[in-house]
């Protein structure tokens, strides 16, 4: 990897990148049978799309293999945009006109640009260039815009695990945006193929041709996760689909690998654990991130359990590898991103007498963050040891709009006014601090006293739940709703040794019931029983790996982890 692809990755996953989508399409789904025939065609319940709103959603097969997948977004009350890989867009234009008959539905490639702006502050540049305009913020969200007269559609989508938009316009307009994006200080990096490849497969986002085709069936690829409703009516592929989930988890499914040394292990390659095959290997790269090869691959459901390591070969060649969750990448949010640039302005402080780059880099925190009151007060404060009091008030005021009740707000005030000599300002401010903490101690009674009550009656339903529960399990003492439901009871109510009874009932009548392993190991972890809590989660996370419980195996995985990590 080049220093270009590095720098280009660190940019996305620190600032902002941009680059032209030229291997995605839209396509306009248009009529007033749009979303009636949408739904029977696809996996997800796409008439629960509000205007504004989308959707990831895919087609299958009669045996729930993967012809397409896309994400539908709407923009109006019968019309639709369907994003997709250009890849696939014949291939979903040629099975929604085939099975379409009566129903009064247009489906049209639109002759569009495609731009993307991905990393933590690319909704900041768009907030720059479309001023006093409604832009949405959640993902899949979309909404029209306009630009010197023309019509730019925005669609909320991370293509990288950062927070990212794509922007749909008029080729016309090309020159132009690029110019208002590349006009913000620093301006975004171009983000060229190799980067972006490296940041998807960080992402675990998984692309049709390579990392899944016709052949997968749909809950091999991950895709249920976000593309499936089990609620919905029919659909082709529904009922496979809807028995692998009741039933058990597939074979073969897609899952992470890391891999020691500096060799990339070749695509498709065979992954096998002694003479057996245990995988197959997909996108593979270096990570710029994690600074190690990893790769998305499809692993049999014994060996889907996370951190696992083996001594294995692909394609004949030994491979120290290690199973991992996807995303390899967590994206961090704007406030997330706010605070560490705020640690870093406070350790540049301290490492330095010069206050230009911690104010700098303050400055940045709150751009991401205008809520971040630490960043405000850090700032405020080495503004005030710059003597630029009337900066650090404008800070302060600024921060009483944001939010009025800020007391830090009020008495940094307090203090700078104090500085400048304006006595009857700084009186003002010290008072209107001592009355935010006066409402905010009654606030804090009245929140302990409500509180109380609530537990009260909640202890009076509780114990009448538990008598309930007994009695089913006087006529059933293995029936699993009732001795879940006695374990988390228990647990809630901080009655521990009660509650590993019932649980141990359930796991040894329902081995593979994911969510009581996790429950039975908080309750060990309640009675401060380390290692009966690791074995449980241990076992918990084997069985949820095999069914592709996905929730309680990321909680059981990220609990243990803080068990071994917390032990001497």
């Amino acid at each position: 990897m080049t220093h270009t692809f590095q720098t280009e990755v660190e940019q996305v996953r620190n600032h902002c990148g941009y680059f032209l989508l030229e291997d995605w399409c839209l396509i306009s789904a248009k009529g007033k049978d749009t979303f009636s025939y949408l739904q029977t065609q696809t996996t997800n319940d796409v008439l629960q799309v509000q205007l504004g709103q989308g959707q990831n959603s895919a087609i299958t097969d009669r045996q729930a293999r993967l012809i397409a997948n896309f994400s539908i977004h709407r923009i109006a009350e019968h019309e639709a945009f369907i994003l997709v890989e250009t890849a696939l867009k014949e291939i979903l234009l040629n099975h929604l006109e085939s099975f379409r008959f009566r129903e009064e539905v247009e489906l049209t490639a639109l002759d569009c640009q495609l731009l993307a702006l991905q990393g933590p502050k690319s909704s900041l540049i768009l907030e720059k260039i479309f001023t006093n305009q409604n832009l949405p913020n959640k993902p899949n969200d979309t909404a029209p815009l306009t630009l010197d007269g023309h019509r730019v559609d925005l669609i909320i989508k991370s293509l990288t695990g950062e927070e990212g938009q794509i922007l749909c316009f008029p080729i016309e307009l090309n020159d132009k945006l690029l110019e208002l994006i590349l006009q913000n200080d620093p301006p975004p990096i171009k983000v060229h193929e190799t980067a972006r490849e490296i940041l998807r497969i960080e992402a675990g986002i998984p692309i049709y041709d390579k990392d899944m085709d016709k052949k997968n069936i749909l809950p091999e690829t991950g895709l249920e996760h976000t593309s499936v409703s089990y609620n919905k009516g029919c659909y082709i592929g529904q009922e496979v689909i809807a028995r692998i989930k009741t039933y058990g988890a597939p074979n073969f499914a897609l899952m992470g690998l890391t891999i020691e040394g500096s060799d990339t292990p070749p695509f498709n390659g065979t992954l096998k654990l002694g003479e057996k095959k245990i995988g197959t290997i997909k996108s593979a790269v270096r990570s710029a991130t994690m600074d190690k090869i990893i790769a998305l691959a499809y692993l049999h459901k014994d060996h889907r359990s996370p951190d696992i390591e083996m001594e294995a070969t692909i394609d004949n060649k030994p491979f120290k590898v290690k199973t991992c969750l996807l995303p390899f990448y967590q994206s961090q949010t704007r406030s997330d991103h706010s605070k560490k640039i705020l640690h870093q302005a406070l350790q540049s402080y301290k490492e330095q007498d010069d206050l230009d780059d911690p104010i700098a880099l303050l400055r940045e925190s709150i751009e991401l963050d205008p809520k971040n009151a630490d960043a405000y007060e850090a700032l405020g404060v080495f503004l005030a040891k710059q003597d630029k009091l009337d900066e650090a008030i404008a800070l302060m005021k600024r921060l009483t709009e944001i939010n009025p009740q800020e007391i830090m707000a009020h008495t940094n005030l307090s203090v700078y006014y104090m500085k400048q000599g304006r006595i009857e300002d700084a009186e003002f401010e010290k008072a209107e601090a001592t009355a935010l903490q006066f409402e905010k101690a009654i606030e804090k009674n009245m929140a302990k006293k409500l509180k109380k009550k609530e537990e009260e009656q909640k202890k009076i339903e509780m114990e009448e739940r538990v008598g309930m529960f007994k009695q089913v399990l006087a006529i059933d003492p293995q029936d699993q709703v009732a001795n879940f439901g006695l374990g988390s009871i228990y647990l809630e109510t901080e009655r521990y040794q009660e509650g590993l009874e019932p649980l141990k009932t359930v796991i040894a009548a329902h081995q593979d019931y994911s969510a009581a392993y996790l429950l039975l190991g908080k309750t060990w972890e309640k009675l401060s029983n380390k290692e009966e809590a690791i074995e449980t989660y241990k076992k918990g996370i084997a069985v949820a790996s095999k069914k592709g419980d996905l929730m309680p195996l990321k909680d059981m995985q990220n609990r243990m982890n803080q068990l071994l990590q917390s032990s001497p």
